[in-house]
């Protein structure tokens, strides 16, 4: 764990004291399963008392973006190319009705309306998929809990978090948003920025196509896809111009389900299946999301301290790097990286005693 984070250059960041403070509160994400506060944290790893880590969370000067900018350097490190993508991620809190951050919103994953608070996550993702790095995050914060010239929406949210890590000089080849994301304001900062987008635009979205306006859902029954089996759907490509993007590359596919949906960039001469695979791409913020939540308790704040959840957030996000720190190989799930690493601390040095004799092969691993 110290090694990890001497890695990641965290106690050259601020005083010995904070740095232990912040590994002391990784090591209790990483190391409970259930429960991760304060006092069980203190409980279990009887380091500091509990009131050093709720000064932490809720009063210690520390700056979360400058955590971000650590990851933003381990990335330059790194020296190798990759991608960004954009989107969010609900947390659910339903009882917490006092909660500043949370409010009603619609969740597509769980078809229902959930009360929770909205993460927007910048996250930049190596080619081979070996590394996942957040280098960067925002809160959403309702209309009901601000000022209404405080308000910002999403993506409002997100063009900073670009901005930063533009001015960073990571390694970018392209950005992946959701769609959501896929808006005129965004895409016109993006191509600004230099940067090669891909996206899925609404297929109430309007085009012009050999002199005529119309919009996505209607244009799909002119093109015919077709099968392309290194794919497994129904794609066809074709350059349109649409009012808010400008000139575009739009690729329309078909699953074998019937399911239209259409990807844009503007990449001129973007190749369809490379369009196509960069938009599935975007699976690594879903895994990151799951594995967050799973693994290093991104739903497990139990504060209504603004201060306290925006670093609790950030404390996740880089124990998650930590887990990937601590492979052995760029392979092993972070799954296996966690309970090895759990019964490391709780064998503290024991071996295991050998396995019986009748127990079968494939259970003494785990016997």
């Amino acid at each position: 764990m110290e090694q990890a984070l001497r890695r990641l250059g965290l106690p050259a960041l601020s005083t010995p004291t904070w740095a232990a403070l912040v590994a002391l509160a990784i090591t209790g994400l990483l190391l409970l399963d259930a429960r991760p506060t304060q006092t069980r944290v203190a409980r279990v790893l009887p380091a500091r008392a509990h009131d050093a880590l709720n000064r932490l969370l809720r009063t210690m000067p520390f700056s979360t973006r400058a955590l971000m900018a650590l990851l933003m350097a381990f990335v330059r490190r790194l020296d190798r190319p990759g991608y960004l993508i954009v989107d969010d991620v609900i947390v659910e809190k339903a009882y917490a009705r006092h909660l500043p951050w949370a409010g009603w919103t619609y969740s597509y994953a769980k078809q229902r309306q959930l009360y929770g608070l909205h993460i927007v996550v910048l996250l930049w993702v190596s080619p081979d998929d070996a590394w996942r790095i957040p280098v960067g995050f925002r809160l959403w914060r309702p209309k009901r809990s601000c000022r209404p010239a405080a308000y910002r929406t999403k993506l409002q949210l997100v063009e900073p978090l670009v901005e930063a890590a533009v001015a960073a000089r990571l390694p970018l080849d392209y950005v992946v948003l959701d769609a959501g994301y896929t808006a005129g304001r965004m895409t016109k900062k993006l191509m600004r920025l230099g940067l090669t987008w891909h996206g899925v635009l609404h297929p109430h979205t309007k085009v012009y196509w050999k002199g005529h306006c119309l919009p996505l859902w209607l244009l799909a029954g002119f093109v015919e896809p077709h099968w392309r089996p290194q794919l497994g759907l129904r794609a066809s490509a074709l350059t349109v111009v649409a009012p808010t993007y400008g000139r575009i590359r739009l690729v329309v596919t078909r699953n074998r389900h019937g399911n239209e949906e259409f990807l844009a960039s503007n990449a001129g001469a973007g190749d369809l299946t490379t369009m196509v695979r960069r938009k599935g791409s975007r699976w690594a913020v879903e895994t990151l999301f799951r594995d967050a939540k799973q693994y290093t308790s991104l739903e497990r704040c139990q504060s209504w301290v603004d201060q306290a959840m925006v670093r609790h957030v950030a404390l996740v996000l880089l124990s998650f790097v930590v887990l990937q720190l601590l492979r052995q190989r760029p392979s092993e799930p972070l799954a296996a990286v966690k309970e090895r690493w759990q019964l490391a601390v709780l064998r503290n040095g024991e071996q295991p005693p050998a396995p019986l004799q009748a127990c079968p092969p494939e259970l003494r691993p785990t016997a």
